[in-house]
């Protein structure tokens, strides 16, 4: 995943409160709902942030794209 599609997921989810609640709640799903195209590392990262409000998973996603990225 580019940082582009990444600042285009989070821009999205910071305008539009329903898809931000979708993601927050189920973030792979919904990113793909979206067609936001994720490799199989990305959908993993993906499927482990859990967040209760849009800072704390922007923070907690970049962390771990960033561990993988270090791999």
């Amino acid at each position: 995943m580019t940082r582009k599609i990444i600042n285009a997921i989070l821009g999205l989810a910071s305008v539009d409160q329903a898809f931000c609640q979708d993601l927050l709640e189920n973030p792979l799903q919904t990113v793909q709902s979206r067609n936001f195209e994720l490799t199989p590392e990305e959908q993993e990262v993906f499927k482990q942030v859990s967040a209760r409000d849009l800072y704390e998973f922007s923070q907690k996603l970049l962390a771990l794209l960033n561990a993988k990225e270090k791999k």
